[in-house]
């Protein structure tokens, strides 16, 4: 207890620094779209792609706060695995139909709506860097193919390093 008094200040010291590492990873994803040579993003810039990413994390602030009003005003009968595994609308919700391994949390976790709103955003975004000559359709495909494909390599890495430490 005395040593988590002592050490309090790295958890405000640390998650700007992760939150800084993830925004440049995803804005790294998204720099990939210039390899496919389309005229319209050939101007973007990496500083670009970092201010998207900047204004879409807001999107896991709504959905932090949503957790925060579910669990202090609507169901406030809970325990600290709740509290770890809850995500705001998605399938890590449904573990009493799913599978609950403990391998399966992060990846059903991440199966969300507000995901689905973030991937919306930076489809946005890209749309609107490229003066709206890249459709949101367009966009939304670009995304998925740099940024998913990103996020479905770092799925399986977290996976396996949960795989790893249960067994």
């Amino acid at each position: 207890m005395e040593s988590q008094k002592k050490w309090w200040w790295v958890s405000y010291a640390v998650t700007p620094l992760l939150i800084g590492i993830k925004v440049l990873l995803v804005a790294f994803c998204l720099n990939f779209i210039q390899l496919f040579d389309l005229t319209s993003l050939e101007k973007i810039k990496f500083s670009d792609f970092i201010f998207i990413v900047l204004l879409a994390e807001f999107v896991f602030v709504i959905a932090g706060l949503y957790k925060f009003v579910n669990f202090y005003w609507l169901q406030t009968d809970y325990n600290l695995e709740d509290l770890q595994t809850y995500y705001p609308i998605s399938l890590i919700n449904l573990r009493e139909y799913l599978s609950t391994e403990k391998w399966l949390a992060y990846p059903l976790q991440l199966v969300n709506l507000f995901e689905l709103f973030y991937w919306g955003f930076l489809a946005w975004g890209i749309t609107e860097l490229s003066d709206n000559k890249v459709k949101f359709g367009k966009s939304f495909g670009l995304v998925a193919l740099t940024y998913g494909i990103g996020l479905l390599f770092w799925v399986g890495v977290v996976s396996f390093l949960i795989l790893n430490a249960q067994y």
